[in-house]
Parts: structure tokens; C-alpha cells; sequence
């Protein structure tokens, strides 16, 4: 979790900003974006100040061309319409008109000029092949019919000016209102200039590649200057995050370390507290099996001669009532009250019960010192099938039948296992934790049974072994209790995880099944659960387990898996117990 914690604060390498880079990409793409405004706007401003400039020359030119030409031509362009085109082109008076416009624009730059009646028709041009043209929609012509000046720089690749041609020139176009006389008088036509203005942009073109040009060494100054001092601030921060790397790097081991020592020692709590548990259970097993075990040997063993004794006795007491069938009054009234027929019938069935009921303390008490297998605290080679059926017995008060369900069934399915190299008690510990837990599993689905449901589906438990690859042992318990849902089957092997009702369960019980089998006997142990149909837990141990050193064995174990005293010191209804009553005969 730590070093999850690490990992999404610190960034990568190549997450982290790159300053050298990104301000190189960023200074040198604002530089050549200034430059090009820069140099953006200064031709927008030439060109304007161009247009303004030369549009005034042009509109003194006009007022030239009204004050000295328009009153000899001015009746005659005003009065035209009559005339066709080509009656235009060759009148007189448009000849006299070329002739002396050519006179007055020698040496100037116009290159063409043109003259409109109020109606939009080209009376005039120093081109002979526009004249007639009607510039009636011209946006030009209508700003200069309504007394406002408009002007236009365009770039032509060809245009014919004044008897020549002239090949990719820049020309400003003026179209200016013609008065009568004075300036205020009313407009009576339109005069439109073309001025060849080639050198003035071209001068601002070239003005315009020095700015960029200084521009750019101007920045470019600047950049070094600044790339100078980004390096150096880039190095001593290179420094800086690759000693952060470095402390990083430790902090996120120290953090690894720490978090391997608290699982350690969270571990090493459940096993010194699982280990004061079982060093309490195996204490008070031994004591327990050891003071039952001392008086069943001495009443098992003193049973025979007490059998013989008994029947000594009655085979006497049959000869005196062969030899004396008519005892006397007194004698026959204690035969009446003691009901002497009852005693004979019944000692030989006494004495055959309580044979029985030590045998079967034996065998429980035996059950525990297995189970338990206190004097065998390291690796030996142990029956499997014999850990089972003492567990088994253990739980037999469990598997019987009682008011509520009938008996849960055992079914077993044991292969031909040699001995297997193992904890033996852990072993029958993982064996407890998982038949508790299948019990339990039984006892819930069948909780609110009917007897008929009781009947078609009781409570099974299958044990099932079985050998893998001649190296391993396999054991299988199965049930048909209620099945682990899906969303908490990865978590069952999760220390103090536990679905039972507080007080019933530790959580503890398969945590430490799966330490015992995964890292005592470097085994495998898998759940496979189906909800509402069952479990099933599978356990593969090696058959020969690898040498080790020699250490002194963990006993962990849970609430769950510890046996409490009373199954060890219960008689089962196998025993059978005759009584003395006559309802009972």
C-alpha cells in the first residue's frame, strides 16, 4: 500500500516537465509569432498610410483635370449618350481629349485614366477598348457618385497603361467625384486614376524584411541570452529531481520494508497468539485424556473379572435354588424385593454396556491425543485417513441427528495413500477448520427445512483422497450447504475475514488453514464454491516434504478449529445403556 502511494505521487521520467525543451518550443514559437505581427502590422500600416498618400495625389490631380480640361470637354462627356461607342472612340473631341491628357501626365506616374457620366458609362479612357464600359454597379463608382473618394491597391501581372503594357506591377485605383466648379457644387461625373505605385511597396516590402530581420536578430539575442540562464536553471533542477529520485528510491524501500515487517509481525501476533491457544488446548487435552484414560483402563480392565465374579455368583446362586427351591419366608421375601429374576437377566447386559461405553471413551480419548498429536511437533510420516477419522470423531455430536435436521451424512471416497511427510496436528487443524465451516454451511440451508425436504436433499459431506503424479496427495471436502457468494470468495483466505454472526467466528480459522498448508507443508489449498449449491475446498500437499531446518512447530489455529472439552468427554447414542426399570425391559 505504501509503495502503491509512492508510485502515484512521483512522476516518471517521462512525465516530468522538461524545461530546457518546452521553453525552447515555447520562446521560439512566440518569437517568430511577434516577428510576423510585427511585421504583419507594419505593412498594414504602410499600406494604409500608401493608399491615404496616394490617394491624395491622386484626388489633386483630378481637381487639376477639372479646372483645366473639364471646362472645354465637360458639355461634351456629360452629353454622349447618343453616341455609340465607336462613334465615341473616333469623335474629335475625344481624340483632342487623349492627346492632351497624354500632354499633361508626361513624366507622372498614372498609368491610366478613366471618365464617367452620372450614369455609369465609361465616356473617357486612355485605354480606346473600355470606353463605352458601364461601371453603373461599381462599388467605386457609387461611392463617388455620392461624393465620397475610393481607392484600391491591386497587384496586375499585366495592365495596359498609358501606350504601353506594363508586367507585375502594384497600381492604386482612385475613383473621385467631378464638380462643376466650385468644391460644393453638384457632382457631374466621376474620374477614376490608376497610379503605378510598384516602387513605394516595394520599398515597404523591403523595410519590412529589415524590421523582420532585426526582429529576428533581436530575439535571437534574447533567446541565447535566456537559453544561457533556462540551462543552467534546467541542470540545477535535474540535480534536484534526481536526488528526489534517490530519496524517493529509499523512501519507497523503507516503505516496502515497513510494510513486509508489519505483515511479519502481524503474522508472528496470530501465531503467538494461536500458539498460547493451543499450547492451552494440548495441555488441557492431555490432562483431560490422561485423567480419563487412567480410570476407563482400570474399570476396562477390571471389567472381565467383574463378568466372571458375576457370573460366578449367579451359576452359585442357580444351585441353591436347584437345591433349596422352597427358601424360607424371610429369605423369600428379599427375593421378592430385590426382584432376583430381573437381577440375573439383567447383570450379564450391565456388565456387557459398560464394556461398550469404556471401549468408546478409549477410542474418543485415543481421537484426542491423535487429533491433537502433541508429541509430534515436527515432520513425520502420518496416515491422512487416520487425521480424518479423528477428526471425524471429534465431530461426531455434530454429524448425529437433532430436532431440527436428521443426521448429515459422511461419504468417503479414500484412495491407497502410503504415508505422508507432515505437520500431522496442523494438518488435522485445516481438517477441523473446514468441516466446522461445512456443518455450519448444512445447518443454514437446512435451518428452515421441512421433514420432506429434509428427505429429498440431506446434508452430505464428501471426503474424497486421491494421488497426483505419484508426489503429491490430494484431499477433497466437499459439502452441499449454502455455497460462498461470488464476491467475497477471494477474500476468505484473508486474515480476521468472516461471514459468521459476531461471537461464532474469529476469522481467523481459514487465514491460518492457508498458512498452514501453503507455507508449513508448501502445499495448495483452493476453494471452488457454487451459491445455494455447496463447497468445496481442495488441499495438495507433497507426499515427501523438502528438507528443512529443524525449528519448533507454530500451533496456530482460531476459535473455530479449537475442540471444546465436551466432545471428548460425551458418550454417543452408540453406546448402548440397559436400565434397571422393568418399562425399559
Amino acid at each position: 500500500m505504501l509503495n502503491k502511494l509512492f508510485s502515484l505521487n512521483s512522476p516518471s521520467t517521462e512525465q516530468r516537465f522538461q524545461l530546457l525543451r518546452n521553453f525552447s518550443i515555447v520562446s521560439l514559437s512566440t518569437f517568430v509569432l511577434a516577428t510576423s505581427l510585427l511585421a504583419i502590422f507594419y505593412r498594414r500600416q504602410a499600406v494604409h498610410d500608401l493608399v491615404i498618400s496616394t490617394e491624395e495625389s491622386n484626388i489633386t490631380t483630378t481637381q487639376i483635370f477639372a479646372n483645366t480640361l473639364w471646362p472645354r470637354y465637360g458639355y461634351f462627356l456629360s452629353s454622349t449618350q447618343s453616341l455609340s461607342d465607336e462613334a465615341l472612340v473616333a469623335h474629335p473631341k475625344t481624340r483632342q481629349l487623349y492627346k492632351d491628357t497624354l500632354q499633361g501626365l508626361e513624366g507622372s506616374q498614372i498609368a491610366k485614366i478613366k471618365v464617367f457620366d452620372l450614369q455609369g458609362r465609361t465616356v473617357f479612357s486612355t485605354d480606346a477598348s473600355q470606353t463605352g464600359d458601364d461601371k453603373s454597379q461599381s462599388s467605386g463608382f457609387l461611392a463617388a457618385r455620392s461624393g465620397r473618394v475610393a481607392s484600391q491597391l491591386d497587384h496586375r501581372d499585366t495592365f495596359t497603361a498609358l501606350q504601353t503594357t506594363l508586367e507585375d506591377r502594384n497600381l492604386l485605383s482612385s475613383y473621385i467625384p467631378i464638380r462643376g466648379g466650385a468644391a460644393n457644387e453638384e457632382i457631374v461625373g466621376v474620374f477614376e486614376l490608376y497610379k503605378d505605385v510598384t516602387p513605394l511597396v516595394e520599398r515597404i516590402e523591403q523595410t519590412q524584411r529589415r524590421i523582420i530581420l532585426g526582429s529576428l536578430l533581436i530575439l535571437t539575442s534574447l533567446y541565447g541570452l535566456l537559453y544561457l540562464f533556462v540551462k543552467r536553471a534546467d541542470y540545477l533542477l535535474e540535480q534536484q529531481y534526481q536526488r528526489l529520485q534517490a530519496s524517493e528510491g529509499r523512501y519507497r524501500q523503507q516503505a516496502g520494508e515497513l510494510e513486509q515487517a508489519l505483515l511479519e509481525l502481524r503474522q508472528a501476533q496470530l501465531r503467538l497468539v494461536q500458539n498460547e491457544k493451543m499450547s492451552s488446548l494440548g495441555n488441557m487435552v492431555a490432562g483431560v485424556a490422561h485423567e480419563i484414560n487412567n480410570p476407563v483402563s482400570f474399570i476396562h480392565g477390571n471389567l472381565n473379572h467383574l463378568r466372571g465374579y458375576g457370573q460366578n455368583l449367579l451359576k452359585l446362586l442357580g444351585l441353591y435354588q436347584h437345591h433349596y427351591p422352597h427358601p424360607q419366608p424371610e429369605i423369600q421375601a428379599v427375593i421378592d424385593e430385590v426382584d432376583l429374576p430381573f437381577i440375573q437377566d439383567d447383570l450379564p447386559k450391565i456388565l456387557t454396556s459398560m464394556d461398550i461405553g469404556s471401549q468408546r471413551i478409549r477410542e474418543i480419548v485415543l481421537a484426542l491425543r491423535i487429533f491433537s498429536r502433541l508429541d509430534e511437533a515436527d515432520i513425520k510420516s502420518v496416515d491422512i485417513h487416520q487425521g480424518l477419522e479423528s477428526t471425524l470423531m471429534i465431530l461426531q455430536h455434530r454429524l448425529q441427528a437433532s430436532p431440527s435436521r436428521p443426521a448429515i451424512q459422511v461419504v468417503k471416497d479414500y484412495a491407497t495413500l502410503r504415508p505422508v511427510e507432515c505437520y500431522a496436528g496442523l494438518l488435522n487443524q485445516v481438517f477441523m477448520n473446514i468441516l466446522v465451516n461445512a456443518i455450519d454451511a448444512i445447518a443454514d440451508k437446512t435451518e428452515n427445512y421441512t421433514a420432506e425436504q429434509h428427505l429429498a436433499n440431506p446434508g452430505r459431506i464428501t471426503l474424497q483422497t486421491s494421488v497426483i503424479d505419484q508426489e503429491r496427495v490430494q484431499i477433497t471436502i466437499a459439502d452441499n450447504g449454502l455455497g460462498i457468494p461470488a464476491e467475497i470468495q477471494e477474500r476468505i483466505f484473508e486474515p480476521f475475514f468472516t461471514t459468521k454472526a459476531v461471537g461464532k467466528g474469529t476469522g481467523m480459522g481459514m487465514s491460518i488453514s492457508y498458512q498452514i498448508i501453503t507455507e508449513r507443508h508448501r502445499g495448495k489449498l483452493e476453494c471452488f464454491s457454487t451459491p445455494g449449491q455447496g463447497t468445496q475446498f481442495v488441499i495438495q500437499i507433497p507426499m515427501q516434504q523438502p528438507a528443512r531446518p529443524k525449528r519448533v512447530r507454530a500451533e496456530i489455529d482460531s476459535n473455530e478449529c479449537i475442540p471444546t472439552a465436551e466432545p471428548a468427554a460425551r458418550i454417543t447414542g452408540q453406546t448402548q445403556v440397559v436400565s434397571r426399570s422393568r418399562s425399559a425391559q
